[in-house]
C-alpha cells in the first residue's frame, strides 16, 4: 500500500460543496508548471514543507479559479515522491471542466489527480512519478472496482467530450516515447501481480488478538463490516480508534484519527491492523491519570478539526472543536483513552488530544 498523505483542502469551495459520487473512472492530469514539489499545491506543512507564498489549493478559489482535484503526486519535504489526497474520494472534484456530457463530471464520475511537472527533461523523475501514479491507479481500481479502460488522461477526456482542451499528460509522456496506452498496461501488470500476492495472503489470514480499547487501527482494502456489508472506501482510507473492549473477533471502531468523524461500527478483527497502541489498555482502569509535565506551555494545532472533550479521554463527551489550527495554552496533562496524552486548555473549555499538536 502507498503511504498516502491525507491533507483535505477544507477551505476549497469544491470540498465545501461536497457533491457525492460513486467513482467509475480515473482522470490523470499533469500540472503544466515547472514545480515538482507537493507544497506548491498541498497544505500539509509537516509532510510537504511550507509554501512560503500561501498559494496552495487549501483556499476557496486557488489562483482565482473554481478548481480542485482529488490528489497530487510529487516530492514531499524529504524529496520522496508520494501521493497527497486533498479531497475525499467520494465527492466530485472540479478537474476537467463541465463538458458536453455533464456538468460537474457526475455522469460518469471520475477520481482525478495531478502529477506535478518538472522541466519535462528529467527522465528519472518522470519514471518515478509515473510509477507512483500507476501504483495509485491500481489501488484505486481495486478499491472502487474501476475498469482499467476507464483510466484516461486529460487530453483523452477532452476527446471524449467531458474535459477541457488540454494535452496533458501525454505532452509529457511523448518526450519519453510513451502514451496512455503504455500507462494503462503498467497499471494492469501491477494489478495482476498484486492479485497473486492477495490470494496467497488470504490463505493465511489470522485474527489479530492484540487489539484493545483505545488502539488506533487501519482497515484492510478487502474489509467488510461484521454484518458482511462492504466498508466504504472513505472509511478504509482512514485510521480509526477502537471504542470498546473487543468481544471475541468483533471490534467496534468509532472516532477517526483526525477527530472529524464518528461512526461506531463493528468490524471483524482480521481486517484490522494496530498502527498505534493505546497508553491505557482495555483491562486497565479507564479513569484518566495526571502526568507530571512542564505545564503551562503553548501548542500549535496540526489537525483540521480537533474535538474538545469534557475530560481526558474519548470516553468523555465532546464539548466543542478547534478548526483554526491556532495556538493554545495547555495547563495540565493526563493520560486517557484514545490518545497518547491529553491536555487541558487554559480557557477551561475542556481537554484535547496532544497527538495533534506541535509544542512551541
Amino acid at each position: 500500500m502507498l503511504n498516502i498523505i491525507k491533507a483535505y483542502a477544507v477551505k476549497n469551495l469544491c470540498y465545501i460543496a461536497a457533491q457525492k459520487m460513486t467513482p467509475q473512472g480515473i482522470v490523470v492530469h499533469s500540472t503544466g508548471a515547472n514545480n515538482p514539489n507537493l507544497k506548491r499545491y498541498v497544505d500539509a506543512v509537516d509532510e510537504v514543507g511550507v509554501n512560503q507564498y500561501g498559494n496552495h489549493w487549501n483556499t476557496a478559489t486557488p489562483g482565482g479559479r473554481k478548481v480542485c482535484v482529488h490528489a497530487f503526486i510529487g516530492y514531499d519535504k524529504n524529496k520522496q515522491i508520494r501521493v497527497a489526497e486533498i479531497l475525499p474520494l467520494n465527492i466530485c472534484c472540479w478537474g476537467v471542466g463541465k463538458g458536453k456530457k455533464g456538468s460537474y463530471n457526475t455522469g460518469p464520475a471520475y477520481i482525478q489527480f495531478e502529477i506535478c511537472e518538472d522541466g519535462l527533461n528529467d527522465k528519472t523523475y518522470y519514471q518515478k512519478a509515473f510509477a507512483v501514479a500507476a501504483e495509485y491507479c491500481a489501488q484505486l481500481c481495486r478499491e472502487h472496482n474501476i475498469s482499467i479502460d476507464n483510466i484516461v488522461g486529460h487530453c483523452e477526456a477532452y476527446k471524449k467530450g467531458f474535459g477541457s482542451n488540454h494535452g496533458d499528460p501525454e505532452h509529457w509522456m511523448k518526450k519519453f516515447g510513451e502514451t496512455m496506452d503504455d500507462f494503462r498496461k503498467r497499471v494492469s501488470e501491477i494489478l495482476k501481480t498484486n492479485e497473486g500476492k492477495k490470494e496467497n495472503k488470504e490463505e493465511t489470514v489470522t485474527v489479530n488478538a492484540s487489539i484493545e480499547k483505545g488502539d488506533l487501527v487501519s482497515i484492510a482494502s478487502n474489509a467488510t463490516y461484521y454484518n458482511g456489508k462492504s466498508v466504504p472506501s472513505w472509511v478504509k482510507n482512514q485510521n480509526w480508534y477502537v471504542s470498546n473492549t473487543p468481544s471475541g473477533d468483533r471490534v467496534v471502531i468509532d472516532k477517526n484519527e483526525n477527530g472529524t468523524n464518528s461512526i461506531c461500527s463493528p468490524i471483524h478483527k482480521k481486517y484490522l491492523t494496530v498502527v498505534k497502541k493505546a497508553k491505557v489498555s482495555a483491562t486497565a482502569n479507564t479513569e484518566s491519570k495526571p502526568v507530571v509535565s512542564d505545564c503551562p506551555y503553548r501548542v500549535k494545532i496540526t489537525a483540521d478539526c480537533l474535538y474538545i472533550r469534557k475530560g481526558a479521554g474519548t470516553n468523555t463527551a465532546k464539548v466543542g472543536s478547534i478548526t483554526d489550527k491556532g495556538v493554545y495554552t495547555i495547563v495540565e496533562e493526563k493520560t486517557g483513552v484514545g490518545a497518547t496524552k491529553w491536555g487541558k486548555l487554559k480557557s477551561g473549555a475542556g481537554w484535547i488530544s496532544l497527538d495533534y499538536v506541535r509544542k512551541i
